[in-house]
């Protein structure tokens, strides 16, 4: 056997063997879409506030967030940020671990819930408690937060509504400032005056908006997410808790925007391009060497060879 017919039945061989990968490959890229997209579905899901809605305190019910607490005993409160997507019930794990993915119905999910640090009182009468939640796109959970960068936004977003223990509370938004996500000046617990007074002059020293009524007393709401392509920073707002909150008068509709997701701060980023760029090049190079064999084979046939 010549030289030429072994090269020939290499090529077919490799011909073979790549229109074999290349349906492979093209297979897997059509499974991952798919999954991909469910997946990222099921994650928007259980992030938008929509899906706690049935569950929200009004004014005329309350039972059906003492059902959502009988769900999950862990459910400590409602969290409400006025003409912000910020509309969540608030649980409280044993350590701050659990609930960055796990939902609120105590089942995993990579969008978790938001949570009260596990350090401070389940009845909000700390000095200073804090709230967590992951920074995601659409504006779901604490994915609007960055939004207070605006002053504009800013001045136009000071109100929200706090309820627990069977009570509403009225939040007044008075700041919005970046930090390092270990700077323990902002998240060491604060239980005495001296202390919440210099927390108090930090914040001031390290904001980006500022409101010109500053707190006086009271407890403070402090709610934290991740900054978005920034590993340890984190982006806050602080809230200043006062009685006389307004009960809503009905469940509004959610404004959750079905974008894809990104998670900050875990490390975790979903999307669909995430799983499919590596496919997708993979394919690309498969495409271009099928390509190439079956020009030359053409190339022989019309040569006679």
């Amino acid at each position: 056997m010549d030289t030429q017919k072994i090269i020939r039945k290499l090529i077919r061989a490799s011909e073979r063997i790549l229109s074999t990968a290349f349906t492979a490959a093209l297979l897997l890229l059509l499974f991952l879409a798919v999954y991909v997209t469910l997946d990222n579905r099921r994650i928007v899901t259980n992030a938008s506030a929509e899906v706690y809605q049935s569950y929200k305190p009004t004014a005329d019910d309350t039972a059906s967030f003492d059902e959502l607490v009988a769900i999950n005993p862990d459910v400590v409160g409602w969290l409400t940020v006025d003409g912000t997507n910020i509309d969540y019930p608030l649980v409280q794990g044993k350590d701050n671990e659990i609930y960055v993915n796990t939902a609120v119905n105590g089942e995993f999910s990579l969008s978790g819930a938001l949570f009260l640090d596990y350090r401070n009182a389940s009845d909000f009468t700390d000095p200073i408690s804090i709230v967590y939640g992951h920074n995601m796109t659409g504006d779901m959970m604490f994915g609007g937060i960055d939004n207070y960068a605006d002053p504009e936004y800013f001045s136009r977003h000071l109100t929200g509504t706090l309820f627990y223990g069977g009570n509403y509370y009225r939040l007044g938004i008075f700041a919005f400032f970046s930090a390092d996500g270990h700077d323990t000046q902002v998240y060491a617990p604060h239980t005495d005056e001296e202390s919440c007074k210099a927390w108090l002059e930090h914040v001031n020293s390290i904001a980006v908006s500022l409101t010109a009524k500053q707190p006086t007393g009271g407890p403070i709401l402090l709610m934290s997410t991740c900054s978005a392509g920034q590993t340890n920073a984190r982006d806050l707002l602080a809230a200043t808790i006062s009685p006389g909150g307004k009960a809503p008068a009905g469940r509004g509709e959610s404004h959750t925007s079905q974008n894809g997701i990104h998670l900050h701060g875990g490390g975790a980023e979903l999307s669909p391009w995430t799983f499919l760029t590596p496919s997708a090049i993979v394919l690309t190079g498969l495409t271009f060497l099928f390509i190439v064999l079956k020009r030359r084979k053409k190339r022989e046939e019309d040569h006679g060879e």
